[in-house]
């Protein structure tokens, strides 16, 4: 997948008016945001390439709590999911967009863009391992909600939740997720909703 708000060797240390018209499109949010998000960004990444270890500074306040071997596993997805052309960093334009889907209410948006944070890999499929990993970054995140359902889900521990997860999502039952599936478990069940929106 390439980074569709880049145009080639575009740099966004400047939001020209154009940049800015065109942020606004993609995102929906509002100048002032743009603006407020772009000094943040480039706070923190100066030369406007942001590094898997700045992530979590960006990223703070929509992230949930965990241990902090727990937080780097979930860093590293999320800087997977949301560096869009594979170049090792993060752009301005591809940190805007992923504010876009931790903010979305758009549950298909929500859905696979999680769908794209646990596919550590890239390749469109979510296995046993990816589930186990991602059930492991949030667990410290699952013991705080207050759901009958995450807690029925995990409480013998990952492995067993990461069986029953996949049980409940591989519905043709190749022993992996696809978009597809994902995407209808998210719709069907409140419980895979809570345990990955964060």
């Amino acid at each position: 997948m390439g980074n569709t708000t880049q145009k080639h060797r575009e740099d966004y240390k400047i939001l020209t008016n154009d940049v800015l018209k065109r942020f606004r499109f993609l995102t929906g949010f509002s100048e002032d945001f743009i603006s407020r998000e772009h000094q943040k960004f480039y706070a923190t990444a100066s030369n406007g390439r942001a590094k898997k270890s700045q992530i979590e500074e960006l990223l703070h306040d929509y992230l949930p709590a965990g241990t902090r071997k727990h937080m780097k596993r979930l860093n590293d997805s999320l800087f997977s999911a949301i560096d869009t052309n594979d170049d090792g960093y993060i752009d301005f334009g591809e940190y805007l967009i992923s504010l876009k889907f931790f903010q979305t209410e758009s549950p298909i948006v929500k859905a696979d863009f999680v769908f794209r944070i646990i596919d550590k890999d890239g390749n469109d499929r979510v296995t046993k391992k990816e589930l186990e990993h991602i059930l492991t970054c949030l667990q410290e995140f699952h013991k705080s909600l207050n759901d009958s359902g995450v807690t029925e889900m995990t409480t013998d521990g990952l492995k067993p939740a990461t069986e029953r997860l996949l049980q409940k999502l591989d519905q043709d039952n190749s022993g992996d997720i696809s978009i597809s599936e994902f995407v209808d478990g998210w719709f069907k069940d409140n419980t895979i909703r809570a345990l990955f929106t964060f």
